[in-house]
């Protein structure tokens, strides 16, 4: 699924309402051939807890829980492992290459470029090109793709004390930055937390260091000290964005150059960039570590589905993320005999509509409920992704550590949702806009839909897909009625604090009723009452309903035969930069 994350997004297009539902959600599979389902049936029953919780994670190391030493022996296994639903790619054979050839990876995504500072990235895309050319302290595996388990990357080792209040990184030795800008020292470690923490920045991570005091204790040892227990450091800051370092000199030459020569250690090094065109990747032949396989990563940039699944079948690109549900479908039911098809086995990313609560009528908790009543998730997972999604009433999706089935739910009632906007005196003519994202077709369609459903229970719902920069523009300062967008990450924590507590910048409903609990799953090291506390969070959340949890849709990835090393599709649109491999040309 190409670049999503709060914060992206043609000028406004407002969409239909007209179209009824069922004809909608038959659209939705036509061109894929997908059997249609029946029509949606009204089921008048309260909001009810169901289920049992899923069951306690029973492996040694869950994602957020206190490392026993210093550095895990072993990665630590999943609590609810989803392998790849698709078989490996077939084995190429080997071609002998001509002198002076390269391998040569070719990607292409939805978007560009946006902001390679990690202190202040919010775009799938810009995750994906710095996981080549950053280092993390801690890097997430990439086996399986979903993997939670954290490779020591510029952190050799590390010591968690104090009941998790106090963190010790032992930074690694020789560790270079591109283009001669110096060996990584823990004064550059600091530098980027320190910019985190700096209000100036405003960084979306800010949240992750609160509380927080940084000590140099050497050249390659820096301790971090927090005024609580937060277990979730390592495996929820540290191995995503607020875990890359840059080099704070380049970042100081450079300033707005920034964007267009970012300087790091990773693997590859950023080459030639030609704006809403190119990107190519060379690899870094001082690397530290292993090299990977390929020579060079080459990125096409504003590429929509429909054009790079026959770029991938014509061995114009080597592998793509899917974001038309239709064309996902396809993939998956009858591709190309040129490319592989594959995708998570459950959900992975949880499309979320937020309520502006400081707007009327949102700050009513019934016509909050009546919204939710009005959407029949379990038919816009079926209809119109064919399978490639699951329902869900939380804002967790269900693969990750902390899930609860045990939350309230807003099983598909209209009725019910007619009768509650009725109770808070809803005007007839009450018309909020939703708003969402142009680019990706997975966020178009599902606000169709759920239009197409709120406007079946009298709400003259404005759909509002915008680009970007539009988005980012009004999500900032809450400048919109509902807002939508779907989220992967694999941390629990990584979806809570920063958009549910009342402090974080990203809580886009404004909502301030769960402060306590959050606190308590961040700082919670046992992980059984952890997952005790994200049930009762995610039960609160539900009852209150800042927003609406509609699906959480899976990864799907469209590869070249050529390819060698992709064993199935990474949340982030993550690729595995060391195993992946393709012949010379």
């Amino acid at each position: 699924m190409p670049t999503n994350d709060p914060s992206m997004g043609s000028s406004g297009s407002a969409l239909p309402g007209q179209m009824s539902r069922r004809r909608f959600l038959g659209l939705g599979l036509t061109s894929a051939g997908a059997t249609l389902l029946a029509a949606c049936q009204s089921a008048p029953a309260p909001p009810v807890a169901k289920a049992p919780d899923a069951p306690k994670p029973t492996t040694a190391l869950p994602p957020t829980q206190v490392p026993p030493t210093t550095v895990p022996a072993k990665p630590a296994a999943q609590p609810t492992a989803i392998p790849a639903a698709a078989a490996p790619a077939p084995t190429v054979q080997a071609v002998a290459a001509k002198p002076g050839a390269k391998k040569v990876y070719k990607l292409a995504v939805l978007g560009d470029v946006t902001a390679m500072d990690p202190a202040t990235m919010n775009q799938q895309v810009d995750f994906q090109i710095a996981e080549t050319i950053y280092n993390f302290m801690g890097r997430y595996t990439y086996d399986p793709p979903l993997g939670n388990a954290l490779t020591p990357e510029l952190a050799e080792s590390w010591e968690v004390l104090d009941d998790a209040r106090t963190w010790v990184f032992h930074l690694r030795k020789g560790v270079k930055f591109h283009k001669g800008y110096g060996e990584l020292t823990a004064e550059d470690v600091k530098y980027n937390w320190d910019r985190i923490i700096d209000p100036k920045t405003a960084s979306p991570f800010r949240t992750d260091f609160s509380g927080a005091t940084i000590i140099i204790l050497d050249p390659y040892t820096i301790k971090v000290t927090f005024d609580r227990q937060y277990p979730a450091f390592l495996s929820a800051s540290l191995g995503f964005r607020p875990g890359f370092i840059i080099s704070p000199k380049a970042h100081q030459e450079l300033g707005d150059r920034w964007k267009t020569g970012p300087i790091g250690s990773g693997p590859f090094i950023w080459d030639n960039y030609q704006a809403g065109t190119s990107l190519s990747l060379k690899k870094n032949p001082d690397y530290w570590g292993p090299q990977p396989k390929i020579d060079e990563v080459l990125y096409r940039f504003k590429v929509d589905d429909r054009a790079a699944m026959l770029a991938v079948a014509k061995g114009e690109l080597d592998a793509y993320y899917l974001s038309d549900p239709d064309l996902m479908a396809q993939a998956a039911t009858n591709p190309d005999p040129n490319t592989v098809f594959l995708k998570s086995n459950q959900g992975q990313a949880p499309f979320v509509f937020w309520f502006n609560q400081a707007r009327k009528p949102f700050d009513d908790i019934r016509v909050r409920h009546a919204l939710r009543y009005a959407i029949d998730g379990e038919s816009i997972a079926k209809d119109l992704f064919g399978g490639l999604a699951q329902p869900i009433h939380s804002y967790l999706p269900p693969f990750m550590f902390g899930y609860s089935e045990n939350v309230t739910r807003f099983e598909y009632n209209p009725d019910r949702a007619r009768e509650l906007l009725k109770e808070a005196n809803v005007p007839a003519d009450w018309s909020p806009t939703l708003l969402s994202y142009s680019a990706l077709l997975i966020c178009r369609r599902i606000t169709e839909a759920v239009s197409s459903y709120w406007t079946d229970v009298g709400v003259k719902v404005k759909a509002e897909l915008a680009e970007n920069a539009i988005v980012a523009q009004k999500t900032g300062p809450r400048d919109f009625d509902v807002w939508g967008t779907y989220i992967t990450r694999i941390d629990p924590d990584q979806m809570t604090t920063p958009y549910w507590h009342s402090s974080s910048p990203s809580n886009f409903s404004g909502y301030k009723g769960a402060d306590d609990l959050i606190t308590q799953t961040r700082s919670e090291p046992d992980p059984g009452k952890r997952v005790t506390a994200y049930r009762d969070l995610q039960d609160k959340i539900s009852q209150d309903s800042p927003a609406a949890f509609i699906v959480a849709v899976s990864e799907g990835i469209l590869v070249n035969k050529r390819v060698t090393g992709l064993k199935g599709a990474g949340w982030q649109e993550r690729h595995p930069w060391w195993d992946v491999d393709v012949p010379a040309e």
